[in-house]
C-alpha cells in the first residue's frame, strides 16, 4: 500500500452507506450512516443519475490530505474479484447490467486515492474468517441476507476464494427457487427483474413482499396475530416481525420459515456437494436481526429434510455446522480494509495467501487512559497450574460500567466477568482431568480466599479472545466444566443468573409471600423471573425500577411483576400499600449509590412486617443507614463470599422504629449456583432470551461501551439495554 495510516473503510449496500477509518492497530473508528443512492429508494430515477450519485457519495467519504488516501469499499453488488468491476445490483441499480469499471470510475473522480473493491460478501467473510474460531477450518461459506443475497466460501488453508471465468462466485440470490405460505405457492419478481428467485422470497424487500401475501391470502388470521396488529398500529414491518416472534405469533413463525425455505435448500445444497465446510455462516440485515430465530427457522427446516442419509446416520451434523453472525462479527468495513491490505498498491487483484494474523497474538477491548481500544496482545503460553481460555460470549454488567465511568476504581485493563468460555491450553500440573482442552467452563469470578483473583475487576477479564486463568483460580476449583452450553448468547446471563440463585436460596427458608425487588437491571429481572419456580408458586413480586425506559420496557417484557413501580417520588406509604401483608423478602439489586436509599425506603414501608433483606448491590466503606443504627452494612455483606459460608450468614437487627429486621448481602456465588443457572438457561432459554437486549462482537462492543461509559440512559440503538452480549464465536 502507498500510505500506512488508517484506510478509508466504506460499505456500500442497497439500502445505507456506511464509512469509517479503520487500522490494524486502532481498530474502527465511529461510524458514519447515510442512506444510498439506489434504486430501492428512488425507482424512477435514471441509471446514470443513481450511478453518478452513488460515486459522489464515495467520493466524498474519502478525506483529503497531503498524502495519498486509501479507500476499501465492500460493495454490495455482482462484481469481478479480479478488477473490481460492477457486473449488476438489483437493489443499487434494478436490471441494468451495464458493466461499471469502479475502481476506474473513482480513479477519473478522485486521482489522489488508491481505490480497492471487493464485493461486499467477499469483505464479510475476510473479517469472519480472520477470527481464532476458524484456525482448523477448512472451508467456511459466508451467505449474507439483506436486501440482496449472495455467499461466497474460502478455503482458509490457502486463503483463497475461488471464481469462476467472469470473477463471480456464489451469486445464489438469482438461482430460482420456490416456496408456499399459507398452503398455496407464491410467484413473486425479485428485484433483478426474474421470476422466483431466491432473493424474491429471501431477501428484506422479499420478506415484506412475503408478508403482503400472507396478510391478502388470510386476512383473518392475519388480523389475529400478534404481527398483523403491530402492523395496523403504525409499527415497523421489522420491529413487529421480531417483536411477534419474540411473543411466539405463529403466523410470524410461518412467514419466516416460508422465506428462509430457499435459504435452507442454499445450505443443504452446498453441504451436500461440499462435505469440507465446516462453518455455514449467514449474515446480513435479515438474518441477524432476527437472530435465534433465524437460526432457530434454518434448523426446523434441517430437521424437516435434512441430507440424504447423513442427516440419519449422524443427527444435527449438517444443522450443527450453521451459524448466525452476531452484529459486527461479519463486518463488510473491517473487511474491507483487510482486504485492501492483502492487495499490492495499485493492484485490485487480490493475495491468494491466506490473511495474515500473528502467531500469539490475540484481540483484546483494553481500558486505559485514553479510553477504549480493540488492541492485539501477546498470547500467554499457560505456567504450571494455569489455563488458558477462550471466551465464547461475555456479559456486561452494572460493575463493568462503574469502572468505565470511573466510579470504582478496580485496575484491570481488560473487563468482564460474566460469561462462558472454551478451554484452550492446559499447564503442566493442573491435577483436574475434566480440565482438558475443548472442554467448556465458567468461570466464578469471585475467589472465596485470595483476594488478588477478582476477575475482570484486578485480573484481565472476558472481553478478549484470549484469557489466562492463574493457578490460584484453578485449585480452588473456580473454572467449572459445563456439560452443555446455554444456547446463543445466554451464557452472558449464567453470572447473574446464580446471583440470583443465591439470593432465593438465602431468603426461601423464610417463606415469604412478597418479593420485593429494587433494580432493573439484569439481576431485578432475573429475581423476578424466578420467583414463583424458586420462592413458591403464590408469591407476589413487586418490581421498582429506577428509570421510566426501565419500568416501559417490563411493561413490554413477556415476563414482569405483578406490580411495577416508579422510584422516582415513590413513598413509603405507597409502597407499603403495593406490599400487603404477610412476610416480606427485599433484593436490593441496585448500582452502590443507591442500595441505602432504598434499604432505607425498604425498611419504612415494611414497619412492623417480617421482612429479611439481601443487599444483593455493592455498599460504600464504612455504610450506614439511620434505619439500623451503629451497623456497618458494609461488613454484613462481604460476610457471605463465594457462597461460604453455608449455609450463608444472615444478621439480626433492631430498627429504629423498634421492629426486627434480618439482613445479609455476599459478594460472589459458589460453583454450585453457577452449574444450576447454566443448567436452566439450557432447560427454559426462552424464559431468559429477551433480557439479552442487544448483542455485539469484540470491535462492535468499543463504540458501545464508550457510549454507556459517557452517559447513563442505557439506551444503545433507540433500545432500553437490558444486558449486552459480546459474542466471541467458537474456538477451534
Amino acid at each position: 500500500m502507498s500510505a500506512r495510516g488508517p484506510i478509508t473503510v466504506l460499505d456500500v449496500g442497497g439500502t445505507r452507506v456506511r464509512h469509517a477509518r479503520w487500522s490494524p492497530e486502532e481498530g474502527l473508528g465511529e461510524v458514519t450512516d447515510m442512506p444510498s443512492p439506489s434504486r430501492l429508494r428512488h425507482p424512477e430515477a435514471p441509471l446514470e443519475e443513481l450511478r453518478g450519485r452513488l460515486l459522489a457519495a464515495i467520493c466524498d467519504a474519502v478525506p483529503a490530505g497531503p498524502a495519498p488516501a486509501v479507500a476499501a469499499i465492500s460493495f454490495g453488488a455482482a462484481l469481478d474479484q479480479r478488477t473490481g468491476t460492477v457486473y449488476g445490483s438489483g437493489p443499487l441499480f434494478g436490471d441494468d447490467t451495464t458493466p461499471l469499471d469502479l475502481p476506474a470510475a473513482l480513479g477519473a473522480l478522485r486521482p489522489d486515492v488508491e481505490w480497492h473493491v471487493l464485493n461486499d460478501v467477499t469483505a464479510a467473510l475476510l473479517h469472519y474468517a480472520s477470527g481464532p474460531r476458524h484456525h482448523e477450518h477448512r472451508k467456511v461459506l459466508l451467505l449474507t441476507v439483506s436486501s440482496g443475497i449472495a455467499c461466497r466460501t474460502m478455503d482458509l488453508r490457502t486463503g483463497t476464494i475461488a471464481t469462476d471465468p467472469c470473477g463471480l462466485q456464489g451469486e445464489v440470490g438469482h438461482l430460482p427457487a420456490h416456496t408456499e405460505l399459507a398452503g398455496h405457492e407464491v410467484e413473486l419478481t425479485c428485484d433483478c427483474g426474474g421470476p422466483g428467485h431466491v432473493a424474491a422470497y429471501a431477501s428484506g424487500p422479499g420478506l415484506r413482499r412475503m408478508a403482503d401475501v400472507l396478510r391478502e391470502s388470510a386476512p383473518d388470521r392475519w388480523r389475529a396475530s400478534p404481527l398483523g396488529r403491530a402492523m395496523t398500529d403504525g409499527t415497523s414491518f421489522e420491529e413487529a416481525l421480531g417483536t411477534a416472534l419474540d411473543r411466539s405469533d405463529p403466523l410470524a413463525a410461518e412467514l419466516l420459515d416460508a422465506a428462509t425455505a430457499p435459504v435452507a435448500d442454499v445450505l443443504r445444497t452446498a453441504l451436500s456437494l461440499d462435505p469440507e465446510l465446516d462453518d455455514l455462516a449467514v449474515t446480513g440485515g435479515v438474518a441477524t436481526g432476527l437472530g435465534h430465530h433465524y437460526k432457530a427457522s434454518l434448523e426446523r427446516h434441517f430437521a424437516r429434510e435434512g441430507l440424504y442419509l447423513t442427516s440419519d446416520l449422524t443427527p444435527g451434523w449438517p444443522a450443527n455446522r450453521i451459524t448466525v453472525c452476531a452484529p459486527g462479527e461479519a463486518n463488510g468495513l473491517i473487511g474491507a480494509g483487510i482486504g485492501a491490505l492483502r492487495r499490492p498498491a495499485g493492484n485490485t487483484a487480490p493475495d491468494t495467501t491466506r490473511p495474515r494474523r500473528p502467531v500469539a497474538r490475540h484481540y483484546a477491548v483494553l481500558r486505559d487512559d485514553a479510553g477504549l481500544h480493540l488492541t492485539p496482545r501477546p498470547t500467554p503460553a499457560p505456567a504450571p497450574g494455569e489455563l488458558v481460555v477462550a471466551p465464547l460470549v461475555a456479559g456486561v454488567c452494572g460493575t463493568d460500567l462503574q469502572m468505565l465511568r470511573g466510579i470504582r476504581d478496580d485496575g484491570a485493563a481488560v473487563i468482564g466477568h460474566e460469561g462462558v468460555a472454551r478451554i484452550v491450553a492446559v499447564g503442566e500440573d493442573v491435577q483436574d482431568p475434566a480440565l482438558r482442552p475443548g472442554v467448556p467452563v465458567v468461570i466464578n469470578p469471585t475467589h472465596p480466599d485470595d483476594d488478588s483473583f477478582l476477575l475482570g475487576h484486578n485480573v484481565d477479564g472476558l472481553l478478549q479472545e484470549r484469557v489466562l486463568v492463574p493457578a490460584t483460580a484453578v485449585r480452588a476449583g473456580l473454572v467449572l466444566p459445563l456439560p452443555e452450553v446455554p444456547p446463543g448468547v445466554l451464557g452472558a446471563l449464567v453470572e447473574p443468573l446464580a446471583v440470583a440463585r443465591y439470593a432465593a436460596l438465602a431468603v426461601t427458608e423464610h417463606r415469604p409471600r412478597t418479593l420485593l425487588v429494587f433494580g432493573d437491571g439484569t439481576v431485578g429481572h432475573l429475581a423476578v423471573r424466578t420467583a414463583r419456580r424458586w420462592y413458591g408458586p403464590d408469591v407476589r413480586t413487586v418490581h421498582v425500577h429506577h428509570t421510566p425506559a426501565g419500568l416501559v420496557w417490563s411493561n413490554r417484557a413477556p415476563h414482569s411483576a405483578d406490580v411495577r413501580l416508579l422510584s422516582g417520588d415513590l413513598s413509603a406509604e405507597q409502597l407499603a400499600r403495593a406490599l400487603g401483608d404477610g412476610p416480606l423478602a427485599v433484593l436490593i439489586a441496585t448500582p452502590a449509590p443507591a442500595t441505602l436509599p432504598c434499604l432505607e425506603l425498604a425498611l419504612e414501608a415494611a414497619a412492623g412486617t417480617d421482612t429479611v433483606v439481601d443487599l444483593v448491590g455493592g455498599l460504600p466503606r464504612p455504610a450506614a443507614s439511620l434505619q439500623v443504627p451503629g451497623v456497618d452494612l458494609a461488613e454484613v455483606r462481604a460476610a457471605n463470599r463465594a457462597g461460604r459460608p453455608q449455609p450463608p450468614y444472615v444478621a439480626r437487627f433492631g430498627t429504629a422504629s423498634g421492629h426486627k429486621v434480618r439482613i445479609l448481602g455476599h459478594r460472589g456465588v459458589a460453583g454450585e449456583h453457577l452449574r444450576y443457572a447454566a443448567a436452566e438457561l439450557c432447560r427454559a432459554p426462552e424464559r431468559y432470551r429477551d433480557l439479552v437486549t442487544h448483542v455485539v462482537d469484540l470491535p462492535g462492543a468499543v463504540p458501545v461501551l464508550a457510549r454507556l461509559a459517557a452517559t447513563t440512559d442505557r439506551i444503545v440503538s433507540g433500545r432500553r439495554l437490558v444486558k449486552l452480549a459480546v459474542r466471541m464465536g467458537e474456538p477451534s
